[in-house]
């Protein structure tokens, strides 16, 4: 869940999960990225914009050595090469490029391409965060919360995701929200957590969509409106979100902000297990006497 820059550009975003990344993402993610992107531009421009990439980077230039540390991270006209990727990276860091110094913390943190250094990762996202990079204060945020920044502090790890939801960062908005919601590391705040998932919700967290759905169709945090709870949830289920798809499909089943559509419930949960949620899947198995 380490977020990184993706540049400007033909860098099609792409999403990881876990401590699989927003640019270096899972091994999956990142092939399909690449072949959503060869399919659209064509092989021969992506290898058009690497050479450019690659001409203005020997010449000096941050922005085209990052982007050129894209295309080798995610295969975009080049054979994908982790280690080539973190090397550019570090030009372009050295460079005072903040996007190539995340990317570049990332890589410690994972060790893709580099021997995996925690220490280092959280000194990248460290100095990013300092510059106002705010998937850097994110990242840092993350470290204090995991312990890879050599210990788990959650007062501390709150702080830098308030730092980063300050300025927008839904991410940072939807962990912050957990942390007020299970009062780890701040007060315990249903309301707050609740305010939280709105800001990250309205700024395309899909995740923070679902979640403050429940809020809504529980009543807690918020006031109870059980339609606009199922609106939330159809939402986050068409981006993909597994939990969104299976709420709805509760709310279709008990009828809770939708008429009761038994058929359109299991259709919901159906969808919630394809995407890979075992709870989802469970439901559908027949129930033994």
């Amino acid at each position: 869940m380490l977020r990184a820059g993706t540049g400007r550009g033909l860098h099609p975003r792409v999403s990881g999960l876990a401590l699989a990344l927003f640019l270096l993402a899972t091994p999956g993610a990142a092939q399909d990225a690449a072949s959503k992107a060869e399919s659209f531009f064509g092989k021969e421009e992506l290898t058009r914009q690497v050479g450019l990439h690659e001409k203005n980077c020997k010449k000096g230039d941050a922005m085209e050595c990052f982007n050129l540390g894209l295309a080798y991270a995610q295969g975009l006209g080049v054979p994908k090469d982790a280690a080539r990727a973190a090397t550019l990276f570090k030009q372009a860091c050295d460079k005072k490029h903040l996007e190539a110094c995340n990317n570049l913390g990332i890589a410690y943190a994972e060790g893709q391409g580099v021997a995996r250094d925690p220490k280092q990762a959280l000194a990248l996202f460290e100095k990013t965060c300092k510059a106002e990079d705010m998937k850097g204060c994110f990242n840092v945020g993350l470290a204090y919360e995991n312990g890879t920044a050599g210990r788990q502090d959650a007062v501390l790890a709150a702080s830098f995701f308030e730092k980063a939801c300050g300025k927008g960062h839904a991410d940072g908005c939807l962990l912050l929200g957990l942390a007020h919601a299970q009062g780890k590391g701040v007060e315990k705040s249903p309301e707050r957590a609740t305010t939280l998932f709105s800001k990250s919700c309205t700024a395309g967290n899909m995740k923070s969509c679902s979640l403050l759905g429940v809020s809504y169709m529980s009543g807690v945090g918020v006031a109870q409106d059980k339609k606009h709870a199922a609106t939330l949830f159809e939402k986050s289920c068409e981006a993909g979100i597994a939990g969104g798809c299976f709420n709805l499909g509760i709310a279709y089943q008990r009828g809770h902000g939708v008429e009761k559509d038994p058929a359109r419930a299991k259709s919901m949960v159906q969808r919630a297990c394809d995407l890979g949620m075992p709870p989802a899947c469970a439901a559908l198995k027949p129930k033994v006497p």
